[in-house]
């Protein structure tokens, strides 16, 4: 009996994810746990393995790379020999649930290369070597990679660059490594020859920001070092061109609301209507913090653990006095972990993602740091596994960099807490004894579950990380496997 390969299901809240691409090509044999084909889920990207053996079968059109298809539709089969395929359904691109996840199962294995199938001529051939996020992009610019060479893999730089190529304009060399997202069509002024002219840089962040609020980032200056144009001149730009009237009904730009945004927003909802979140908010002295990575930078050492490593170290401590705060809410009884596992926010161009340091309890401050280096560089390029997203007991998310001081974090669902870290200043120490000292003062942010624990236990634990953030870090980061 043939057997179905289907969409499965790759997180607990997934209805649908995006098809990137088949691995194999359709008659090719294939062995148990050999790659099939790349989906993208909620938050990340896996490649799917075969649970059975068989000769592979599949329609070339149905799915196409970039399709949105529901969780259990069936897309091919594996074959016995002297077996006949069944028709295969036509994908239904709708929202689904309730859908059966059998036939595949999820794992990370090696990279293999994507194969596409050519629609005019029917015949297979190797897509030109490319991550999904820039099939995307040239998806969402309507450039063609076939035509594209590279020394390796094919860049968005390379992408944005034949979309240029193709208005008349082209890439300055400083930024070609820097990958962004164009805005609209340019309004490109009479006085520069249309072939001729150079764009400015500009930063990923700010680029997604003009596509959002439709500003023409290629006429502007920018204020960073170098007149690469930042976030700050694109939302001025904007508030000085965007003047329209209360309840005006012209269309000015929309966004697709991706899956990734979709699941962000289900989750964030999801977490205000199943917890009862209260936040207490109090400053704490992280001068020893502070002292202790600057001994490390003097010392020459490569690896400087950042804030937030030290702090979730200094969680990971605290939460071994605090259990409550490493816990999770049942109907019926609280469940306490015996490990802790700490995620850590990750603001991404896709959107917010939250990878896990595991056992930080067990590690010292370095290994938290290489951890974490790893996981924040994996959520950046969308190579994160479900894995490296999933089983975390509590969440720190940190705003200090954008000059943030205190805010509302909302819980990681179905977590118990999320600490906020806000930006650090200076003020001159307030006892008589060191006057002449300045200290290094932060706002600590923490939301907790009010079913959970009540606001003096969460008190009690601000307490405790305040006590450890003041102590002596040598003997709290201790390096014993610094690697």
């Amino acid at each position: 009996m043939p057997h179905p390969i289907q969409i499965p299901r790759l997180g607990w809240s997934m209805e649908q994810g995006t098809f990137v691409g088949w691995l194999k090509n359709s008659g090719d044999d294939v062995q148990p746990g050999e790659s099939l084909f790349t989906l993208e889920g909620e938050k990340a990207i896996q490649e799917i393995e075969a649970v059975d053996a068989g000769t592979l079968h599949f329609d070339a059109t149905n799915p196409a790379e970039g399709d949105i298809v529901p969780v259990g539709a069936v897309i091919g089969y594996l074959l016995a020999v002297g077996e006949t395929a069944p028709p295969i359904p036509r994908v239904d691109r709708s929202p689904t649930s309730n859908r059966p996840d059998v036939g595949v199962r999820t794992t990370v294995t090696r990279a293999a290369p994507a194969v596409a199938e050519s629609r005019e001529r029917n015949v297979t051939t190797f897509a030109p070597p490319a991550s999904p996020a820039v099939r995307r992009l040239a998806r969402q610019l309507g450039v063609d990679l076939a035509p594209l060479t590279s020394a390796g893999r094919i860049s968005e730089a390379d992408v944005c660059r034949r979309y240029l190529q193709s208005r008349g304009e082209f890439l300055p060399s400083v930024i070609e490594s820097k990958p962004f997202t164009p805005s609209a069509p340019a309004i490109r002024s009479s006085a520069v020859p249309r072939r001729s002219r150079i764009l400015p840089t500009i930063s990923p962040r700010a680029a997604r920001s003009a596509a959002r609020l439709g500003v023409d980032w290629t006429q502007l200056p920018g204020t960073g070092s170098t007149g690469r144009i930042r976030e700050r001149d694109i939302l001025a730009a904007a508030n000085n061109t965007i003047a329209l009237p209360l309840n005006t009904s012209t269309a000015t730009h929309t966004i697709p609301i991706t899956p990734l945004r979709r699941t962000i927003a289900n989750r964030m909802v999801a977490s205000l209507q199943q917890t009862a979140p209260v936040t207490l908010t109090t400053e704490i002295d992280v001068s020893a913090i502070v002292e202790f990575r600057e001994q490390l930078k003097r010392s020459g050492q490569t690896l400087i653990p950042s804030i937030t490593d030290g702090f979730v170290k200094l969680v990971a401590l605290a939460l071994q006095e605090h259990p409550t705060l490493n816990a999770r809410w049942r109907d019926d009884a609280l469940e306490l972990f015996n490990e802790i596992h700490i995620g850590i926010a990750v603001d991404t161009n896709e959107g917010l993602l939250v990878p896990v340091v595991r056992d930080a309890h067990r590690h010292s401050v370095f290994e938290i740091a290489r951890q974490s280096r790893e996981l924040i560089e994996r959520a950046r390029a969308r190579r994160l596994t479900i894995q490296d997203l999933q089983g975390g007991t509590f969440t720190i998310t940190n705003l200090g960099s954008l000059e943030i001081d205190a805010f509302t974090p909302i819980i990681n669902f179905p977590e118990t807490a999320i600490l906020g870290l806000g930006r650090i200043h200076v003020q001159a120490a307030t006892s008589t004894a060191d006057s002449a000292r300045l200290r290094h003062q932060m706002t600590l942010s923490l939301t907790f579950d009010h079913r959970v624990l009540d606001g003096a236990p969460a008190a009690r634990f601000l307490q405790t990380l305040a006590r450890l953030a003041a102590t002596d870090l040598q003997s709290l980061f201790e390096p014993t496997t610094h690697r």
